[in-house]
């Protein structure tokens, strides 16, 4: 027979498995309804900051990120160019860096011609994700 202590951990095991994160859509990024909201800081507190939150095709949006000693890898969204490969595969086009010193880059993305709606721009940096914020594309 079990004993109590090895029930009661399996039960815990088992309902941190079930926890899920927030589900983004596939087309836009975004996560769908009922989801936490996105924040423009991740959780190792590396925010990612947009020149301004609605753009339209052709335009280009100018990024910011501030990810101290992080080395940061990327930024990406459905709604940019895909002017070069995802350097992880994603179906998403890639920002390029334009300036990078003392923790800090800013990068500049043009917006594809995409559907009209909300796209989430987002990153990595140090191994982590980077949430980044969500734009919208008219």
């Amino acid at each position: 027979m079990r004993r109590f202590t090895t029930v009661l951990a399996g039960a815990a095991l088992a309902g941190l498995a079930l926890t899920t994160a927030p589900v983004a859509n596939a087309t836009t990024g975004v996560p769908d309804a009922g989801s936490a909201p996105i924040t423009a800081t991740a959780a190792q507190g590396v925010p990612l900051t947009v020149d301004r939150p609605v753009v339209h095709p052709g335009e280009q949006l100018r990024i910011h990120v501030e990810h101290g000693q992080e080395a940061l890898s990327w930024v990406s969204s459905g709604a940019f160019v895909r002017d070069s490969d995802h350097p992880m595969g994603a179906d998403e086009g890639v920002a390029h860096l334009v300036r990078a010193s003392d923790g800090s880059a800013d990068l500049i993305a043009t917006i594809a011609d995409v559907a009209p709606g909300q796209y989430q721009v987002h990153g990595r940096a140090g191994g982590g994700p980077v949430p980044g914020v969500v734009i919208t594309v008219e």
